[in-house]
């Protein structure tokens, strides 16, 4: 139980050295953020769904609570570094993005309570994909944004933001309707998918993409 425990927080880790290829201290700085950020979302969290519970089912609200309060503080520094008119890599966009959703799902790892090690397990491996994904959706946005006038930035982020909400509360309704092997398969495939389909994103100019559609 405790090499299983011991691999569930290192698992991420390891991911993402292998997928950067390099640690310095920016992506060191957004892992620690995401590990500062599972603290006040979980707080929040609590209080919204106490102020909620009233008016909004328990299930109903941790599918639409959840997805706002965690993607908005794991793109925190993301969007103030990109307010702040810092040009970045796009690459290093999605690593900065990759990192802070990492940090976030090993905190939230380490809250999940289990009898189940293969649960914790795959948890951490499912999460750590799916935080470090959606942010990267925002991340993308940020980039999609920088080829624009900055007075569309609010609109465009809005709208990566809303996608990056609507992908975490779908990957959270997959979670409590599916059970059993088919919600292991599910909980494995999903972020896989999503992280192959970000890394194309990235690959792609949409600007000058759409702009020699413009053209013709």
């Amino acid at each position: 139980m405790d090499l299983v425990l011991v691999a569930a927080y290192l698992f991420p880790f390891l991911f993402l050295a292998v997928f950067i290829g390099r640690i310095n201290t920016r992506f060191v700085l957004f892992i620690l953020w995401g590990f500062i950020a599972a603290v006040p979302a979980y707080f929040l969290e609590q209080f919204l769904f106490s102020a909620a519970q009233n008016e909004i089912p328990g299930m109903l609200a941790s599918l639409t609570i959840s997805p706002v309060v965690e993607e908005f503080f794991k793109a925190l520094p993301l969007i103030i570094i990109a307010l702040a008119a810092r040009r970045q890599q796009d690459r290093d966009i999605f690593l900065y993005a990759m990192a802070s959703g990492i940090g976030f799902a090993i905190i939230e790892t380490g809250l999940l309570v289990s009898p189940d090690p293969l649960v914790i397990l795959i948890h951490s491996f499912s999460t750590a994909l799916m935080h470090g994904c959606t942010c990267g959706i925002i991340g993308y946005g940020i980039v999609v944004a920088g080829h624009f006038d900055r007075r569309a930035f609010p609109a465009l982020i809005f709208g990566f933001f809303t996608l990056a909400v609507t992908v975490h509360a779908i990957y959270n309704t997959l979670g409590t309707v599916f059970f059993g092997l088919a919600g292991i398969c599910i909980d494995l495939v999903f972020p896989a998918l999503l992280f192959f389909a970000l890394l194309v994103c990235y690959q792609i100019d949409l600007f000058t993409l759409f702009s020699r559609h413009t053209v013709s």
